[in-house]
């Protein structure tokens, strides 16, 4: 780690660090973000924070250089199981010490990022800055958030192939690099929904039309809801049902996060709702860039979702929401792979940079490190008829 925390000969000259996002200017913050990158925004993260998710410890660094801001990030510390990304074969292994040790493997992990997992990070580096140097100024302040917090296990996540093009410094300091989870998105060519239909090849037309029939025999209804602050509490049990059921669970959400969002980013978050006869079947929350729409949150009343086809209408109408309002891009998460893929989605890798102070920690996470990140393949389709 030594050379990572060498001042570089052109590192940024000044960090302020804040225990809340509210002491910083949210303009100042946010002119380091693009528009798109809701979840790197000053609201998003004010919602997180004041939300108190996971009991979560914060800093937030605005890293400036001459005087003027060149990059921002958000540290963040919660207790985290290291097999969290582990395979059946290794959890059920650790299992066994588990019996005897409950906390085995469960860390303070100080992570450079949010304690949310939506495949984003919350590192945003200027276009003039030097990459290298604005990582040691983050490195050095994780290491004292660390101290200050008795974390053992320092982590920047999640990172698209072509944001850690330029990580190579963490690597050369013994950082290990690690897959996540792959995200899933979809470009949007498409003017209007039916487009989009008849641009699937047969099979994959069928299904969602089979879907669509469903829905017409049961009665779905289909809102999409601006303001769903009083729709926060439906929206949060639905979600419960999904979260007690998610195979990877780095945190759990509370109600007031739900709330907070929809107060903090107004008409940047939206709800879509299928219901019937008032029943919520699913839910989706969705955020609102500029260009991107990105589906955050998915809720699922698992009683009946099969014989309604309830998520597989769901998933389909977030695309046709985002054909609807023009976006060029739909962000469609880490999860459900399988069905996000048969409606055009294609996987984009993310990863993790993780270092343990303890060094017996350390080599053990480098040893083991293909079990405990294993990588996870997605199988790739043609889904589209111009597809070759």
């Amino acid at each position: 780690m030594r050379a990572l925390l060498e001042a570089p000969p052109e590192a940024p000259d000044g960090v302020t660090v804040h225990r809340s996002i509210a002491a910083i200017e949210p303009t100042l913050w946010d002119s380091l973000v693009d528009p798109d990158d809701l979840q790197s925004s000053h609201r998003f993260i004010g919602a997180c924070e004041d939300s108190g998710v996971e009991n979560a410890a914060y800093r937030h660094l605005l890293i400036r250089s001459k005087g003027a801001p060149v990059a921002v990030a958000t540290l963040c510390r919660i207790t985290v199981s290291l097999d969290l990304l582990a395979g059946p074969a290794l959890r059920g292994l650790l299992s066994l010490p588990r019996r005897v040790h409950p906390r085995f493997l469960r860390v303070p992990v100080v992570f450079c990022g949010l304690p949310v997992s939506f495949g984003r990070p919350c590192l945003r580096i200027g276009s003039g800055a030097d990459p290298a140097a604005v990582l040691d100024a983050v490195a050095r302040e994780m290491e004292s958030f660390a101290d200050a917090e008795r974390a053992s296990v320092l982590c920047f996540k999640e990172f698209s192939d072509g944001e850690a093009a330029g990580m190579g410094a963490l690597e050369a300091a013994g950082y290990v690099r690690a897959a996540s989870l792959p995200a899933c998105s979809l470009r949007l060519r498409w003017e209007h929904p039916s487009e989009y239909l008849g641009s699937l090849r047969a099979p994959y037309r069928r299904q969602i039309l089979q879907a669509r029939r469903t829905a017409r025999e049961r009665g779905h209804r289909i809102r999409l809801v601006e303001d769903f602050g009083e729709e926060c509490d439906r929206i949060f049990a639905l979600y419960e049902q999904v979260i007690d059921r998610a195979r990877y669970r780095l945190e759990r959400l509370n109600p007031s996060f739900f709330e907070k969002l929809n107060d903090g980013l107004g008409c940047r978050s939206r709800a879509l709702l299928l219901e019937c006869e008032g029943r919520l079947l699913a839910s989706a929350v969705l955020l609102y860039g500029p260009r991107t729409v990105t589906f955050l949150l998915a809720g699922i009343d698992y009683e009946l979702h099969r014989e309604h086809a309830a998520y597989p209408n769901l998933v389909a109408a977030v695309v046709e929401e985002a054909i609807r309002v023009g976006a060029e891009r739909l962000e469609l998460g880490q999860t459900s792979y399988a069905l996000k893929t048969r409606l055009g989605g294609v996987p984009d890798p993310r990863w993790i940079y993780v270092r343990s102070r303890n060094p017996l920690l350390h080599r053990m996470i480098r040893a083991a490190s293909p079990a405990l990140f294993p990588a996870t393949r997605v199988a790739s389709r043609r889904v589209f008829r111009s597809d070759r």
